[in-house]
């Protein structure tokens, strides 16, 4: 077994061979390496990429935005992989954040990681919801000039430009972004059938504008399995998802290390 930095010669057929046992948001993981391989570390048994761990930095934080592993990689390798992660980063002043499922809170306490949020993983499997969507409702959701709204919004909620990283290296081909001028939403195709949204910000208290916004990843999306990261104890958000047939499932927290970020999450509907 060896874990360290990631093989960039083989880097990409690697990450094919593991994605044919898990769901990988592979663009995300190129895109992330590919502007810092630094902060890209993986487990390799027998020559095969098992684990990989990928960090993005901003200019006031630092996002741990992959975490993929096979069932064969337990708890302390996770854990070795992440130490190596961390002691590359080398950054007292800069929030470090990760949104961690239930298992991997526990594996990373002994960091010092700390609870910011829990939140929900909300899935659409399809069910039918009835509502309309009229040609007008489309118009007002299909804003030309989000990425202005994009850019105001997002910096608000975050605290920090957050622009090129969804621009850039979230974004692809298959992305499709929702907006009207007092939020944006961004979805994109995970594989054939599921739909992740990430990121939806929205202004707080734009209930009707986000009710718009969720009628429109069904209506252009709805034949798919949607999903979302949202906030747990916001009612609101949590209530819209309900009413259009989404399920809570999955438990995860915002952790973070060092210094407290400062995030407005009642205006996240999807990390």
């Amino acid at each position: 077994m060896f874990i360290g930095w990631v093989r960039k010669n083989t880097f990409a057929e690697d990450l094919e061979i593991l994605s044919q046992e898990l769901t990988i948001d592979k663009n995300l993981v190129k895109n992330t390496v590919e502007v810092d391989q630094s902060l890209a570390f993986g487990v390799y048994e027998e020559d095969r990429l098992a684990a990989i761990v990928t960090a993005y930095q901003f200019k006031d934080s630092i996002l741990i935005n992959n975490l993929y592993y096979k069932k064969s990689v337990d708890q302390s390798i996770l854990q070795r992989l992440f130490k190596i992660l961390l002691n590359n980063i080398n950054e007292d002043e800069k929030s470090i954040m990760f949104l961690a499922h239930k298992n991997e809170q526990a594996m990373l306490k002994e960091f010092g990681f700390e609870k910011y949020a829990d939140f929900k993983k909300a899935v659409h499997s399809g069910s039918a919801v009835a509502f309309n969507f009229s040609n007008a409702t489309a118009k007002s959701i299909s804003n030309p000039n989000y990425l202005g709204t994009l850019k105001r919004v997002d910096q608000k909620v975050f605290s920090e430009d957050r622009s090129e990283y969804i621009n850039k290296i979230i974004s692809k081909s298959s992305s499709l972004f929702l907006s009207t001028e007092f939020g944006y939403q961004h979805s994109y195709a995970l594989d054939n059938n599921i739909i992740k949204i990430s990121p939806w910000i929205m202004e707080d208290a734009a209930y009707s504008d986000s009710e718009k916004l969720i009628r429109g990843i069904l209506y252009h999306r709805g034949l798919k399995t949607i999903l979302a990261f949202i906030p747990k104890e916001n009612k609101e958000i949590t209530d819209l998802f309900l009413s259009y047939k989404f399920e809570l499932v999955d438990d995860l927290t915002l952790i973070y290390l060092n210094k407290k970020p400062s995030i407005r999450l009642e205006s996240i509907y999807g990390f």
